[in-house]
């Protein structure tokens, strides 16, 4: 028993020390990564900063920190913390090749959140789906579509594609199609859906409203107004838009003409013929 003993002393004596100090160094260190982390969260937060690089500088703040305090304590202990670094080391090269694609999601997850081509609650198009930004991690980047289907695109897919971000600019443009009968006074149109746009709040007033005629075929002739909304705006003056001018032009007597056929009973009719020949024959 007091060789025992006598060991122990011993044992404390040459490591047993490092030991313990090594122990303290980690629970203090891990303790003091914690207070870190809190800390740094509050500081960006009131930097504004978007919410997804606040995450990822937290995480990659903490993992470091985390990391220096493990191979100091490891060091105090008195292991030989290079062997421990090159296997590490070994073993990053081959977790990254075997997981390149992964990698090379975190690569493009780190080109949004710093570049910003979108962001939470942004409306964009990414490889090819529409849907309202919910989430952006290091791997994906999630986004809900307006029929509420939720979509993850791969962040090397969003970047490796056109991105178009319908939020991204300080207004948004509505084309509204009319048409009307041939023959119609377009300045007449164009003072009543003018009116309407006046009286519809959701469009931007200090942008200019635009009504042209785009083409003519058989049937009628439609003419296309362009105006401007916020984008959060958007769809509800897109259809509030549409409704009011519909119920206008038909309050003024302005109804979209439907196509026309005409049908005969027994023999059709001579056509007439629209040339100077004709016109002399039938003279």
């Amino acid at each position: 028993m007091e060789k025992f003993w006598q060991d122990t002393v011993d044992f404390f004596t040459n490591a047993g020390w490092n030991i313990l100090i090594g122990i303290a160094i980690l629970i203090i260190g891990l303790i003091v990564c914690k207070i870190v982390k809190v800390i740094l969260k509050r500081v960006l937060r009131r930097s504004g900063r978007d919410e997804a690089m606040i995450s990822f500088i937290i995480s990659l703040v903490d993992i470091i920190l985390k990391i220096v305090v493990l191979v100091s304590s490891l060091a105090t202990m008195g292991i030989n913390t290079a062997s421990i670094i090159t296997v590490i080391g070994t073993c990053g090269v081959a977790i990254g090749l075997a997981l390149k694609d992964s990698l090379s999601n975190i690569a493009s997850g780190i080109m949004i959140i710093f570049n910003k081509p979108f962001k939470k609650d942004d409306y964009v198009e990414l490889a090819g789906r529409e849907g309202q930004i919910s989430k952006i991690n290091l791997f994906n980047t999630t986004m809900i579509t307006y029929d509420e289907i939720v979509v993850i695109v791969p962040n090397s897919q969003a970047v490796g594609n056109p991105i178009i971000n319908y939020d991204g600019g300080t207004y948004r443009r509505i084309v509204l199609d009319v048409a009307v009968d041939k023959g119609t006074d377009v300045q007449i149109i164009r003072d009543i859906i003018t009116e309407v746009a006046a009286n519809e709040p959701t469009l931007a007033k200090e942008r200019d409203n635009t009504l042209i005629m785009s083409e003519q075929n058989r049937d009628c002739v439609v003419l296309k107004f362009r105006c401007y909304s916020l984008p959060k705006d958007y769809w509800t003056a897109k259809y509030n838009l549409t409704e009011s001018v519909y119920t206008a032009l038909r309050d003024k007597g302005y109804l979209t003409p439907n196509a026309q056929v005409d049908v005969y009973e027994g023999e059709r009719p001579t056509p007439i013929l629209l040339t100077k020949k004709a016109a002399a024959k039938q003279g």
